[in-house]
């Protein structure tokens, strides 16, 4: 297509693509209050009113044919990265559009740049005539030298407005995340945005569940990919899936096709996460500038974080004894999914190293002992150890003779209730129980009904066959995860005591309980003359009596 023979010969038919395009922030201002003001400017810029506008100057020009209307909602008009913008522009190459109408300039873009560079040099080369309504331009008539000067000065301003809206909104939610109010667009896996006020958490009881779940396995000694697989096996759907089945348009790049996987990453993030101790942690990064996407990381100081804005999931206790734990090294033994009571606990009161657990077999017996890590891999350390047994007696009598001096039986009390208050075990696998049991019940449904839509004709041949694999293997897996639940199920404690009188166990502890040991203490020392030294996590230290066995 020649465009100098457009120019010159302009057809009597042109065939007309409308361009629609409204933004977020289009007449969408927040108020004091932080929500969008719904003015009279958004109601002139809606899809409606524009095409409504585009199509009632179509009515007057009847040299001018309406071929498509294309339309991008909720894109910016700083980037011309926007799929109809895009799709219109390849129907011009294909010869099909010939002449853009737009409502305004600032319809069609607010970059002044790149908006200048499409009126001034694209259209033209490519023979397209360009029309703003409310601007009175028109590309087929002759510009006079102070409307050549006007629209790119039209377009500064365009973007200048774009920039200053932008200023506002992000002022505003600013002032919304210092005072407290959730400004993501979805709600962090465990909780729900309450009904009533979509900038405020309310506890989702399923998934909230989950949660619990996690954080108490791991202090009991479960690593996060462990954690992950038994998540699986019970058929426990991933945050993800989870959003999914809620009908949320949830989108991840890191989500693949088909059902997706808890994984160790998925867990962890939960794990480390501080929103389920009721606190909010937002504005941790920035963009670079208003035409630029990529964000930044902004330092903690400039975060904005505010404490007890919503439910809290798990105790603030529990949370940093999970952070302790994760920082070091804890590893299973071989077989053992669970890791041992004061794995990661024990270090050297010598040169600070980790004692590691070493088997020493004697005749049919095995015995266990905690050895300097140092001396072991590099003798840079003395020679020394103590029995797992008498290392566990030590701490138990210990922390039970001098426990409630310390912290007080009422601060005892109070961490015994937040921390180690035991879940309803039964009550959620029941709760899960019932609900692989839907699946199951709906994948029959749907197996039964496909030999029917067959012989209706509904489906062929080989989408019979593809679905009834599909819905089978769906079938036997949930039925497996059934059955795993039903098998948790019966060695769980029933009835779900959440009693304080049963929270109070720890009070008195008849054996070193791994979630105890990891709440109440940061580390043992293990010193070369058989000393044990246990440094509690409220940071009092209690000399425990020199082992003689």
């Amino acid at each position: 297509m020649s465009g100098n023979g457009m120019a010159s010969r302009p057809p009597r038919v042109w065939n007309v693509c409308g361009y629609v395009r409204l933004s977020r922030e289009d007449g969408a201002v927040p108020d004091a209050g932080g929500n969008p003001c719904r003015g009279a400017g958004r109601e002139s810029n809606s899809v409606t009113g524009q095409k409504e506008l585009i199509r009632d100057y179509l009515s007057g020009h009847p040299e001018l044919v309406e071929c498509d209307m294309k339309v991008d909602d909720g894109y910016s008009g700083l980037s011309f990265e926007r799929p109809a913008f895009r799709e219109m522009m390849d129907a011009v190459k294909e010869g099909k559009i010939n002449c853009i109408i737009v409502k305004d300039l600032s319809r069609f873009g607010r970059n002044y740049l790149e908006a200048g560079e499409y009126i001034e040099r694209i259209f033209p080369f490519l023979g397209v005539r360009f029309i703003a309504i409310n601007d009175h331009y028109d590309s087929l008539y002759k510009k006079t030298e102070s409307e050549a000067l006007l629209i790119p000065f039209k377009n500064l301003i365009n973007e200048a407005y774009c920039r200053d809206i932008s200023v506002k909104i992000r002022s505003q939610l600013a002032v919304r995340r210092r005072r407290g109010d959730f400004t993501g667009s979805f709600a962090v896996y465990g909780y729900l945005k309450d009904p009533q006020n979509r900038n405020h958490l309310v506890k989702d009881e399923f998934a909230a569940g989950v949660v619990r779940d996690l954080f108490r396995w791991k202090l009991e000694g479960m690593s996060a990919g462990d954690i992950a697989d038994r998540l699986n096996r019970e058929g426990v759907s991933s945050p993800l899936d989870y959003k999914k089945s809620q009908g949320l348009r949830f989108f991840t790049p890191f989500g693949g096709c088909g059902r997706s996987l808890w994984n160790a990453t998925t867990v962890l993030r939960i794990l480390k996460n501080p929103v389920y101790t009721g606190v909010l942690e937002q504005g941790k990064s920035t963009a670079v500038c208003l035409k630029v996407k990529r964000r930044v990381a902004k330092p903690r100081s400039g975060w904005d974080i505010v404490e007890g804005t919503h439910e809290a999931l798990v105790g603030r206790d529990e949370f940093t004894a999970v952070q302790r734990v994760l920082a070091r090294d804890i590893r299973t033994g071989p077989g053992n999914p669970v890791a041992d009571r004061l794995s990661g606990m024990v270090y050297c009161g010598e040169c600070g190293a980790a004692m590691v657990r070493k088997t020493v077999p004697s005749g049919k017996k095995k015995y266990i002992y905690y050895v300097c890590a140092a001396h072991k891999n590099k003798k840079s350390c003395s020679a020394h150890s103590v029995r797992d047994s008498v290392l566990e007696e030590i701490v138990l009598k210990s922390v039970q003779k001098q426990m409630e001096s310390v912290i007080g039986a009422e601060r005892l009390a109070e961490l015994s209730d937040a921390v180690f208050a035991p879940d309803d075990s039964a009550g959620k696998l029941r709760e899960r129980l019932d609900r692989k049991n839907g699946e199951i019940s709906r994948f029959q449904r749907l197996l039964d009904s496909l030999y029917e839509n067959l012989e209706d004709g509904i489906i062929s041949r080989e989408e019979y066959t593809g679905l009834k694999k599909k819905y089978g293997l769906l079938l036997a897996q949930a039925k497996e995860q059934a059955g795993e639940l039903c098998l948790e199920k019966e060695c769980a404690p029933a009835g779900g005591t959440g009693s304080r009188a049963g929270n109070r166990k720890y009070q008195k502890l008849t054996e070193p309980d791994r979630a105890a040991v990891v709440i109440l203490l940061e580390r043992i020392l293990v010193y070369r003359d058989k000393r044990v030294e246990i440094i509690c996590d409220w940071k009092d230290q209690m000399p425990a009596a020199a082992d003689k066995k």
